[in-house]
């Protein structure tokens, strides 16, 4: 039998895997349901913060509550720039698709890790997912140095951006949730 810590450190696990496919199937499909308005971070935040005051956990029990703690606004991010994403990528771009796609890998890596446990596995496919888009996002403001419509060079970052921080936000709850299981400083 399950005792209130395990049942309710589960619990949080299921929202927080919950909000992470959530959000990786937003991206994956390009389209906003339902299910991305339903996603309410602050209520996981409440959801952890009770844990902590109401049933005192100790050791790896704190360590994974602070993380999820840590992480929801980094969900967050992740939620606005799929939504910045999927309201104003209307036009075709190369870098942009590339970037979209490593975006889309790295939040799916991370929803695998999550679910099979394996997110030690993991990190070193999100950081490098991490650096590719990060020289995807350089390449892409050199091409932009050609352009001279200044509204499309900044629709065009905007969008970029956005799918960069999806990454840069991954690589951070990786490195939380690596903090969680095995309490090591990053």
């Amino acid at each position: 039998m399950l005792s209130r810590f395990e049942k309710e450190i589960n619990k949080i696990e299921k929202d927080f895997e919950k909000s992470v496919e959530i959000l990786a199937n937003t991206l994956k499909n390009r389209k906003i349901d339902d299910d991305f308005f339903l996603i309410d971070l602050k209520e996981l935040d409440e959801e952890v913060i009770k844990f902590i005051a109401l049933l005192h956990p100790q050791g790896e029990y704190l360590r994974e509550a602070i993380a999820i703690l840590k992480i929801t606004p980094f969900l967050n991010k992740i939620k606005r720039s799929i939504k910045y994403f999927i309201k104003k990528y209307n036009f075709k771009n190369e870098k942009i698709d590339a970037l979209y796609q490593v975006a889309l890998t790295s939040l799916e890596t991370l929803k695998l890790a999550i679910k099979g446990d394996t997110i030690e596995d993991a990190y070193s496919t999100i950081i490098s997912q991490e650096k590719i888009a990060d020289e995807i996002y350089k390449e892409l403001f050199t091409e932009l140095k050609t352009k001279e419509n200044i509204e499309e060079i900044f629709q065009i970052i905007n969008v970029a951006k956005r799918l960069e921080r999806i990454t840069d936000s991954v690589k951070t709850i990786t490195k939380y949730l690596l903090f969680a299981k095995e309490g090591m400083e990053f």
